[in-house]
């Protein structure tokens, strides 16, 4: 883009027909996985009061992406990732169907909250890959990092609206139906997908299809290995997601043993994030750029070290708010900064594998750090495990931030083709 803010780019993006189809049926989809969300970790704290239990479910809910996300960027690379996406989709919806059962039956323990999270976490881990390397087959090449900016307010206001609904239906009804609003919802993104006229890519060769899967890992790992910025990337998202966003699943014991507080202010807690990760991505949104796409991701990772640190600092619930709402608006500054970074580095032909690994550190390693962080708090208390997390991960991100100019050099070089 030549504008450093340019508004109207938001706009220009919306009108592609296939992305605002896309974006609509997944924002309706996200909503629904945002209520149960909050739903499996309310549920989690009233049957255990165990940090050890937050950990455990929301590391069922994140970690299958270790294992089956280097499949998923796979499966991306060679199949269609709308039929992935599919497919996934409709195994993640008999999970809610099975959870909404279970509850109304009155039987639901933790262990089916466990057991079907990490069912759930499977089917998502398969579609994470071809759900972030579709973005580019959807709008133009200068409109990417908006694209990439609008899904990102899109996951982040389902994350402010979900828990809203979710409040309002457990007040009227019972808690057990954001399971089955939930499972409702995967069919907006399921028909969206449907509607997609996207054009098939160029088939690979016949020695690349012969390749095994194993092959086809080993290839990904390679070219991140030997690629320095795509290296640095990783390495600053790996702590990121260890060391700072894991305080995000450890909101309902923060909510309830450091600010005393219980259900409907946990929903606030959690919607706070929201707010300020829409307004992150609207600013991200608005901004476009993208030679400068790694410095800011990197100025949004130690701006949301520094809230988590502020968060924990207080045992007041308002003076907690603020700090809420400047973490969720750095993360999702500083993740749509790093995956238009790799989006623009990376071959196409690669893309699936490589954002596959993107996947898995985003969302499998905050499931990694809550569980130990969780396990940690059930001996010393929730606050210290954070805050020891936040300060080493203020230390990398040092060590990466001097090196920032090779990934700016890698960024000017696509700038400039």
């Amino acid at each position: 883009m030549t504008e450093k803010y340019q508004t109207g780019a938001i706009w220009a993006t919306m009108r592609q027909p296939n992305y605002w189809r896309y974006i609509t049926g997944n924002g309706l989809s996200l909503i629904g996985t945002w209520m149960q969300r909050i739903a499996v970790g309310w549920l989690t704290w009233e049957l255990t009061r165990s940090p050890t239990w937050l950990g455990i479910i929301a590391m069922a809910d994140f970690f299958p992406v270790v294992f089956m996300g280097p499949l998923g960027g796979v499966l991306a690379d060679r199949h269609s990732r709308i039929r992935v996406m599919i497919l996934s989709q409709i195994g993640a919806a008999a999970c809610a169907l099975a959870m909404f059962a279970l509850s109304m039956s009155g039987v639901l323990t933790e262990w089916h909250l466990a057991i079907f999270t990490f069912l759930t976490g499977i089917a998502l881990g398969l579609n994470q890959a071809s759900r972030l390397a579709l973005a580019p087959s959807l709008v133009p090449h200068e409109y990417l990092t908006t694209a990439i900016a609008i899904n990102s307010m899109a996951f982040n206001g389902a994350r402010f609206v979900g828990p809203m609904i979710s409040t309002a239906v457990i007040s009227l009804w019972s808690i057990h139906i954001s399971f089955l609003i939930n499972a409702f919802s995967y069919t907006a993104l399921i028909i969206a997908l449907l509607s997609l006229n996207i054009k098939r890519r160029q088939s690979r060769g016949t020695d690349e299809r012969a390749r095994s899967i194993a092959g086809d890992i080993m290839e990904g790992v390679g070219f991140i290995k030997n690629h320095k910025p795509t290296r640095l990337i990783i390495i600053v998202m790996t702590m990121a997601a260890l060391c700072i966003r894991p305080v995000v699943d450890l909101l309902p014991g923060l909510t309830s043993d450091v600010f005393s507080k219980g259900a409907d202010e946990f929903a606030i807690l959690t919607a706070s994030f929201g707010i300020g990760a829409i307004f992150g991505g609207f600013w991200m949104a608005r901004r476009g750029g993208i030679e400068d796409q790694a410095s800011v991701a990197l100025l949004g990772v130690i701006g949301s070290a520094f809230a988590g640190i502020g968060l924990i600092a207080t045992t007041w619930y308002a003076a907690a708010l603020p700090f809420t709402v400047c973490a969720g608006f750095g993360m999702v500054v500083s993740g749509i900064g790093m995956q238009s970074t790799l989006q623009f580095v990376t071959p196409a032909a690669m893309r699936g594998r490589v954002l596959s690994l993107y996947g898995i550190i985003h969302i499998g390693g905050a499931g990694v750090g809550a569980f130990i962080l969780g396990s940690i708090a059930e001996a010393v208390g929730l606050r210290p495990p954070i805050a020891i997390a936040a300060v080493i991960g203020v230390a990398i991100w040092y060590a990466v931030w001097c090196r920032r100019a090779v990934i700016a050099a890698a960024l000017r070089a696509v700038a400039e083709k």
